[in-house]
């Protein structure tokens, strides 16, 4: 007998919403990150600088602002992660964004901003 796999657990608009979708997100991988030196400036040398970097997705209605928010794992020590991870949204194609975000873990600090991307 086979296991269940566990129903993916969907954020965003509740299932009634008039013309809401499902959108299956994969975060597979980040290439080549911007390397920054203590200071957050980049840094174009070549040092052994590197992050831990994570991804954090929100799905947003640009004129009510954010509906939800998820985040990959951390990947440790890297300028290239690769986290082949799965996020379920339920999104109205017509009114929402997705924005993902990477930041670089910090133990003591604030995490810092890497980069993002807005998808229509």
């Amino acid at each position: 007998m086979m296991a269940a796999v566990p129903a993916p657990q969907i954020r965003g608009l509740q299932a009634e919403e008039e013309d809401s979708r499902i959108l299956k997100v994969k975060v597979i991988a980040g290439i080549g990150l911007a390397k920054k030196d203590i200071l957050g400036a980049r840094s174009h040398q070549t040092s052994s600088v590197t992050h831990d970097p994570y991804t954090r997705l929100s799905l947003y209605d640009p004129i009510n602002g954010e509906i939800t928010s998820l985040q990959t794992k951390t990947i440790k020590k890297t300028l290239d992660p690769k986290w082949n991870e799965e996020f379920y949204f339920r999104v109205n194609p017509t009114n929402h964004r997705l924005l993902f975000e990477v930041f670089d873990e910090n133990r003591l600090t604030r995490d810092d901003f890497l980069g993002q991307v807005d998808v229509p």
